[in-house]
C-alpha cells in the first residue's frame, strides 16, 4: 500500500453534498410553510378585462339563505410565556405547547406498559407470568378495547401445553378475531412452531 498517495481527498465533496442537501431541505421546508403573497404593486398590475367586452348578463337574484352558523369559539389557553396550548382538534395558528397529559392519557400509558409486560412474558415463554399479568389486565381493563385478552389466554395455554387441541382453539380464535393485536403472538406461539 502506498500511504504517500497524492490522490485528492473526497471529504470536501462529501461536505459540499451534505451542505447542498441541507440547503435544499430548508428551501423546500420554507416553501411549504409560507403562503405565497404578492407584493401590492404586483397586485395592482392584474390584468383587467378589456373595456370593449360586453358586461356580463345580470344574474337572477338568488333566494336569501340563512347565514352560516358561526363556528364555535375556539377555547385557547395562553400560558405565562405567551404561547397557547395545542388544541385538541385542528392545528394551532403558530407555535404552541403540547396539550396536557390527562388521567385518560395516564390510563392509556399504564395499559401500554401492561401489554408490554405481557408480550415480554410471552417472549421468554413464561406462561405463569402471562396468566398473572392477564388477570391484572382483565381486572383493570375489562372493556378489552383491543381484543387482546382471549388471545393472551390461548397463548398461555400454548406455552404450557402445545397440543392439537390448543392449536385448533388458536385457529378458531384467529378466524373470529382477525384484527386483534394478539394475533401475531398467537400465530408465533401456537400455530407456526411444529408440534413436538
Amino acid at each position: 500500500m502506498n500511504h504517500g498517495s497524492t490522490r485528492p481527498s473526497r471529504l470536501p465533496f462529501v461536505l459540499a453534498g451534505i451542505a447542498a442537501c441541507a440547503i435544499l431541505a430548508w428551501v423546500v421546508h420554507r416553501a411549504r410553510r409560507s403562503e405565497f403573497v404578492r407584493p401590492p404593486e404586483e397586485q395592482a398590475e392584474e390584468v383587467q378585462p378589456a373595456p370593449s367586452a360586453p358586461p356580463p348578463a345580470p344574474v337572477a337574484a338568488a333566494r336569501p339563505t340563512a347565514p352560516p352558523a358561526p363556528a364555535p369559539p375556539r377555547e385557547e389557553i395562553i400560558t405565562s410565556d405567551g404561547l397557547p396550548i395545542m388544541p385538541v382538534h385542528g392545528s394551532p395558528d403558530g407555535p404552541a405547547h403540547p396539550h396536557p397529559i390527562t388521567p385518560q392519557h395516564l390510563r392509556i400509558f399504564a395499559e401500554n406498559r401492561l401489554v408490554g409486560a405481557i408480550t415480554g412474558a410471552i417472549d421468554v415463554g413464561d406462561a405463569a407470568g402471562v396468566r398473572r399479568l392477564l388477570e391484572q389486565y382483565r381486572r383493570e381493563y375489562p372493556e378489552d378495547n383491543f381484543d387482546l385478552q382471549g388471545g393472551y389466554a390461548l397463548i398461555a395455554d400454548c406455552l404450557e401445553h402445545r397440543t392439537d387441541e390448543t392449536r385448533a382453539a388458536a385457529e378458531r380464535w384467529l378466524d373470529s378475531h382477525n384484527g386483534s393485536g394478539a394475533k401475531r403472538f398467537l400465530v408465533r406461539t401456537c400455530i407456526d412452531p411444529p408440534l413436538q
